[in-house]
């Protein structure tokens, strides 16, 4: 049975190896916050743009084909965005 050590057993959840590095720690607290606040911001601004739409529209059939369009493209910009930021933390993680 392999021993673990004290970092391993009350480690944060699994995005986090116990074993980093501080500039590798940084990196990935900074990776972490990016991710929450551009999210944030995109959802934000995503909703603001959805209702101004949904307003601009006067046939109801049109408000909701609009309203599934800017679901979808919401999720396809949010997937972007957060494989963008993983590319980066990938690429500025000391190795």
């Amino acid at each position: 049975m392999r021993v673990r050590s004290i970092a391993e057993r009350f480690s944060t959840p699994h995005s986090f190896n116990p074993d980093l590095t501080p500039a590798a720690a940084a990196v990935a607290v900074v990776g972490a916050l990016t991710r929450i606040v551009l999210g944030s911001l995109l959802f934000a601004l995503w909703g603001v743009s959805a209702a101004l739409l949904w307003n601009a529209i006067p046939n109801p059939f049109w408000e909701w084909t609009a309203l599934v369009f800017m679901v979808l493209l919401f999720l396809v910009a949010l997937a972007a965005l957060m494989i963008a930021i993983s590319a980066a933390v990938k690429a500025l993680t000391p190795k």
